[in-house]
């Protein structure tokens, strides 16, 4: 059998070539464990394998290509997952994108939710029955404090385009229902799933085309925290006892919050939609 069957654990973190996702992976390897970098970029994905590799002294990491604006790469990821693993014990869905331009993904959604929510969505449905394998699953949707401004026309969620900070606050609310609602899918089941909000964190994602765009970075960077603390509380909620069977919850940094949303029949709506749009049954 392949070696990497038995790994003592296993951690995927999404988006992990840079930024949070990066420093992520790269406390998680000093745990010696197995661990997944999920990248849309190879190159820079090797680039940040080999890297961890030398400082953590973990040799046990493996790149695999992940494009969460594509369908159809998501389930390729899955596929070959699940040919080298039996079980996945931490996921971290942390890749995510801010564009100020309108522009669709490979399966015609709007980007910034199509990429934060859906694919999202679609890459931790699918990889739910290696995660109910482990007897501490834990999965970790990175969001924001912004989801609470967001608002929903579920009607149109794939496809309406309202401005950039509007679009990714409301991917940010659609990613904390899903956190809410998988959660209750999941009661009675050793997987456990959480919402994070990193904090205001200097992460280059801010880093968009517009004539503005400098204004906002330079005031927006007085209040920055650097990559390296954004990612402290990431590894928390991934490695630490304190959240052990805490599921359904926000965490501002390691301040545990309620999710700001308790309308059932909107969750309802809006899973079903979602799978509708992502094609599971």
């Amino acid at each position: 059998m392949d070696i990497e069957k038995n790994a003592e654990k296993v951690l995927i973190v999404t988006g992990a070539n840079r930024g949070i996702g990066f420093e992520t992976a790269k406390e998680l390897a000093k745990t010696k464990s197995t661990l997944i970098l999920a990248c849309r970029n190879m190159i820079e994905g090797e680039k940040a394998k080999r890297t961890i590799m030398k400082s953590s002294g973990n040799k046990q990491i493996r790149v695999l290509p992940l494009d969460l604006g594509s369908f159809s790469s998501i389930r390729a990821f899955v596929t070959k997952v699940s040919e080298f693993f039996s079980r996945i014990d931490v996921l971290v869905n942390n890749a995510g994108t801010f564009v100020m331009d309108k522009s669709k993904t490979e399966d015609n959604l709007e980007m910034t939710m199509g990429v934060n929510y859906f694919g999202t969505f679609l890459l931790t449905n699918l990889l739910l029955p290696l995660l109910e394998k482990s007897a501490d699953g834990r999965i970790i949707n990175v969001i924001s404090d912004a989801y609470k401004r967001g608002k929903l026309d579920i009607d149109n969620i794939e496809k309406k385009k309202t401005n950039g900070f509007k679009a990714y606050a409301n991917s940010k609310l659609a990613l904390a229902i899903f956190t809410l609602t998988l959660s209750n899918k999941l009661e009675g089941k050793n997987v456990f799933v959480n919402a994070v909000s990193p904090g205001h964190v200097d992460s280059g994602i801010w880093n968009f085309n517009k004539w503005y765009a400098p204004l906002i970075r330079f005031f927006s960077k007085r209040n920055m925290i650097d990559v390296v603390k954004g990612a402290e509380p990431i590894v928390y909620l991934a490695l630490s006892e304190n959240v052990k069977s805490k599921t359904g919850r926000y965490f501002k940094r390691e301040k545990e919050e309620k999710i700001m949303f308790s309308n059932v029949e909107d969750q309802k709506i809006l899973w079903d939609k979602s799978l509708k749009i992502v094609g599971l049954n």
